[in-house]
């Protein structure tokens, strides 16, 4: 008996150990029926105090080869408790001209990431927080074939470039106000 634990016991603790951590890291699942333009994908979370005030930011978007078009156009909405408003427009190409898709995938689903500018949030009291909203800029009502979107949140220390997609989005347009 235990000799079967031990190894299932070390097994665990070498991939617990080579997993990166992130400050905040978190997917939404997209409905089957498609993604509505007017229904803005959300994450809200609290940072605590020995999170730096500027983290990393990268996006990952998983889709199908249903997926109807080569580009995407994504607006990222970000609040913090500084007063910070930040909005983010991205013309991210998806596949080449031929249609073979960027990013790593099998099968039919494929991941591709990019990398924001950093997201910068000062302590201004005891509670720091954030507010991430994603909505997809294109014409159709409802599009179809994106399946998930995760964010995540990570320190100089954290870096991981495997993450990233070596091509990056056509453009990204940062607009920051402070209230």
């Amino acid at each position: 008996m235990i000799r079967k634990i031990i190894p299932l016991l070390m097994i665990t603790l070498l991939c617990c150990s080579c997993q990166r951590k992130s400050f905040y890291q978190h997917s939404k699942t997209l409905p089957a029926s498609g993604w509505k333009q007017n229904l803005p994908i959300s994450f809200k979370d609290s940072l605590s105090s020995d999170v730096p005030d500027s983290m990393h930011f990268v996006i990952t978007l998983r889709h199908t080869n249903l997926y109807p078009y080569q580009n995407i156009w994504l607006y990222v909405q970000t609040k913090s408790s500084d007063g910070t408003t930040r909005t983010d427009s991205i013309d991210w190409r998806l596949a080449e001209t031929n249609g073979r898709w960027f990013g790593k995938g099998w099968g039919s689903l494929y991941n591709i990431s990019c990398r924001l500018p950093d997201l910068k949030i000062k302590r201004t009291g005891t509670k720091r927080w954030f507010e991430i909203k994603i909505q997809h800029g294109l014409r159709d009502e409802i599009l179809e074939g994106v399946e998930d979107i995760r964010i995540r949140l990570y320190s100089d220390q954290q870096i991981d470039h495997s993450d990233l997609s070596p091509l990056q989005p056509v453009g990204i347009q940062t607009q920051e106000n402070k209230q």
